[in-house]
């Protein structure tokens, strides 16, 4: 393993020169703006966000995947975190992702709006490609950055923030900033009705307000315990989806009532997810994929691929499955997820399993209330 690795980065450094992800998969074309929100009531808290938003456009156009100094901290650190010979600083350095930029008045305020909360210590630019595609449904993405536990911010103005966490996974830690990931949710839902925190946010746009009660939150491993805390302490969120997340911290008394879907990965044997199986009370389901691991859902097999590189040397990492395979899978099923939430009927023939040669990598554990 380690000889085909060597190659495989003589190879990658080799590039030197950008590459371009796939146009997103959906009907739509999509936009991407960043930028930062502030919550003065905790510690003047300032997150950092990208916005995908579905459009209709002429053009596309090369944007920037992930800053500099963002992908010359993360590359070193995937390396070391992983065990891998080589360095991804040149893969993340170097993608570019399509995107509009010519006029936005195409983009809808009213469309329905996902959070993505990422996983530990990961950063929100990890999951562009695959926000993007879930945009191209017809939804708006927010992917957020959480002070205190992302490896490295870098703000607008080029200001980095850095954690100083270990790589250790200590439980209560995790269970701390789950909850701190809860609360940054239900702030940016308070601001996504402010239309002038909103024209600080997008000053491209005309002053507009989001609809705050058409919001779903999504979250990959950490990510997802967060997503789950947060439908359980915010009723306007209409819906949670975990990927391949345990679960930190507790519900309710009375359970949660929104509709929740736990998508695992092929090694998911996690006992705190069946622990609270039973305090779900709305409609839920745990589907797993076969030949996918955890830092599979990750853009990182994309971005190789793109790159013209072969995924199959870090299989023990991402798991065998071919990524625009895996991409198709998890924005199929949240998107199903998503307008069967917003509709109030969760169900529909791919989430029933009625579709089995549909994606075939799929199989259901669990499934009640629909």
């Amino acid at each position: 393993m380690r000889l085909r690795l060597s190659f495989f980065a003589l190879l990658l450094v080799n590039t030197g020169a950008e590459y371009l992800l796939p146009n997103p998969p959906g009907r739509y074309n999509v936009t991407l703006t960043t930028g930062t929100i502030t919550d003065y009531n905790r510690d003047t808290r300032t997150l950092m966000l990208s916005i995908f938003q579905p459009a209709t456009c002429a053009s596309t156009a090369p944007v920037l995947y992930m800053p500099n100094k963002t992908a010359e901290y993360q590359g070193p650190w995937i390396q070391k975190m992983y065990n891998i010979s080589f360095d991804l600083t040149p893969l993340l350095l170097e993608a570019r992702l399509p995107a509009c930029l010519d006029d936005l008045s195409t983009c809808s305020p009213h469309a329905p709006i996902l959070l993505l909360s990422p996983g530990y210590r990961g950063t929100r630019l990890y999951y562009n490609f695959i926000a993007s595609a879930i945009a191209s449904e017809g939804f708006i993405v927010v992917t957020i950055d959480h002070p205190g536990d992302t490896n490295i911010i870098t703000y607008p103005d080029g200001y980095a923030v850095y954690s100083n966490l270990s790589n250790a996974f200590d439980l209560d830690e995790l269970t701390r900033y789950a909850y701190t990931r809860a609360a940054d949710i239900s702030f940016i839902i308070d601001q996504l009705s402010n239309a002038t925190a909103m024209a600080k946010l997008l000053p491209r746009y005309r002053s507009r307000q989001f609809l705050s009660d058409h919001v779903a939150v999504l979250g990959h491993s950490l990510g997802g315990a967060a997503a789950v805390l947060a439908a359980g302490q915010d009723p306007r969120i209409r819906g949670a989806i975990n990927w391949d997340g345990p679960f930190f911290g507790s519900l309710p008394a009375s359970g949660l009532s929104q509709p929740v879907l736990y998508v695992a990965t092929e090694r998911d044997d996690d006992p705190r997810w069946l622990a609270i199986w039973q305090e779900l009370k709305g409609p839920k389901l745990w589907i797993k994929v076969a030949s996918l691991l955890h830092e599979g859902m990750l853009d990182l097999p994309t971005l190789l691929q793109a790159a013209g590189q072969e995924t199959g040397a870090l299989a023990d990492l991402f798991g065998t499955i071919a990524p625009t395979e895996s991409v198709r899978i998890l924005t199929a099923y949240v998107t199903e997820w998503m307008n069967g939430a917003f509709a109030g009927k969760v169900g529909g023939s791919l989430l029933q399993g009625q579709e089995p040669d549909r994606f075939p990598e799929v199989s259901t554990v669990r499934k009640d209330n629909f």
